[in-house]
């Protein structure tokens, strides 16, 4: 299981930084569980949080609105707790989870896991899925400028080839969307392969409930963008401006 820490800068994130530090000395992570050196009360749950961007650079023309890179952000957090729990092991029980990292840095998490009493998060992610599409192929365009794209679901993802007939058209695109992410992951005007995978590794993700938020996370994880988890997803294929979309779900193996 890969330990991830998440901090930041500030008077805040270095307060949290050191309740964080103090907490892993007393505690001994295994494959599936956290074990301190004695019992504790702490709250199981999902922990939320959105951000979006205030202020960063953008590209394009006046009035596009995609921005590149995100400066400043507005991030909600909020812990929803399930139940106590009062013991010296923690148990790391897959669950469902839901990732969306846009480029910026913007996105959503919602991830289960521990709330210690002074606020420490112990949240994880467990790569477990299950894909169902309704489909294996999904086709746009017309006769002058057509698609289609076959799809084989993998382990942690799925992969498919790309067909086109261009007439007038000058691409391709494919994108995953998400609750509130769209991810691209094929762009062009030729045949061609796609493959997007979901997070493939276990993570046991250590932060505070006052400091961590989607850009955050998007920095210690190395990530550019992504659209990951469990639910229900979107596949778009667009043949210019026009496209379909076909919907899929992710479900934990034996739900």
């Amino acid at each position: 299981m890969k330990v991830v820490k998440v901090f930041g800068r500030g008077l805040l994130s270095m307060k949290a930084k050191r309740l964080v530090e103090e907490i892993i000395e007393n505690f001994e992570i295994r494959e599936d569980s956290v074990v301190f050196q004695e019992a504790m009360e702490v709250e199981f749950g999902v922990f939320k949080s959105t951000s979006s961007v205030v202020l960063g650079s953008r590209i394009g023309v006046r009035g596009f609105r995609d921005y590149t890179s995100g400066w400043l952000f507005n991030s909600s957090r909020k812990f929803l707790a399930e139940k106590r729990v009062f013991s010296s092991e923690l148990p790391l029980i897959p669950r469902e989870y839901r990732l969306e990292i846009d480029v910026p840095g913007s996105g959503l998490m919602e991830l289960p896991g521990y709330r210690l009493k002074n606020g420490v998060l112990l949240l994880y992610i467990t790569p477990e899925y299950t894909f169902s599409f309704s489909s294996d192929v999904l086709n746009a365009g017309d006769l002058k400028d057509y698609a289609q794209l076959s799809i084989r679901p993998l382990e942690n993802g799925f992969e498919g080839t790309v067909i086109p007939n261009l007439e007038k058209a000058d691409y391709i695109s494919i994108e995953i969307v998400g609750k509130i992410v769209e991810d691209q992951i094929f762009f062009g005007s030729e045949a061609g392969k796609v493959r997007y995978e979901f997070l493939p590794e276990k993570l046991l993700i250590i932060s505070h409930e006052k400091t961590l938020d989607v850009p955050k996370l998007q920095k210690a994880l190395e990530l550019v963008s992504i659209v990951s988890g469990h639910g229900n997803f979107v596949l778009r294929l667009k043949v210019g401006k026009a496209g379909k979309e076909m919907r899929f779900s992710v479900f934990l193996p034996g739900e």
